[in-house]
């Protein structure tokens, strides 16, 4: 892990979060990552400000988001004089990508339980007709033996 890596690590572990460093994703690896939102997070250092490195990290951001993927980067001098601050930045994007699956996942399971009620709707109302006491109707013995054949 470089210096910058380790600084911007550091500063998301003291924001509560915990990152997994060096993903492989899509046949890249990215310095971290929150795979169950979907969340990698680049510290640029000095190379990265190359021409030819801009345009193969491009390239790759580009892949990633493809395949659903959103990529935050830092540069190194940002991270070494508010590598909090970077930080702070992931914190509220994972906080708030987490709260948009919790959502998701409460408006998926909601509609389940309404399919599910207008499906069982027809049965329960058959069986509350079933139950109700009408005098018109004639008691059926429960001790029927059951027919062995035809005689």
């Amino acid at each position: 892990m470089s210096p910058i890596e380790y600084a911007l690590h550091a500063a998301m572990a003291a924001e509560g979060l915990a990152p997994v460093p060096q993903v492989c994703i899509e046949g890249y690896y990215v310095d971290f990552a929150f795979p169950d939102v979907r969340l990698a997070v680049e510290a640029d250092g000095a190379a990265y400000h190359a021409g030819e490195r801009r345009q193969r990290d491009a390239r790759r951001d580009s892949i990633l988001r493809r395949e659903g993927w959103t990529v935050k980067r830092f540069h190194g001098s940002t991270i070494l004089q508010r590598a909090e601050n970077c930080a702070f930045v992931v914190r509220r994007e994972v906080e708030g990508r987490r709260a948009e699956v919790a959502r998701l996942a409460a408006e998926v399971e909601r509609r389940r339980r309404e399919r599910r009620e207008v499906i069982l709707r027809p049965f329960r109302r058959l069986t509350s007709l079933l139950r109700r006491k009408d005098p018109r109707r004639v008691a059926v013995p429960r001790s029927v033996p059951p027919r062995r054949g035809f005689k």
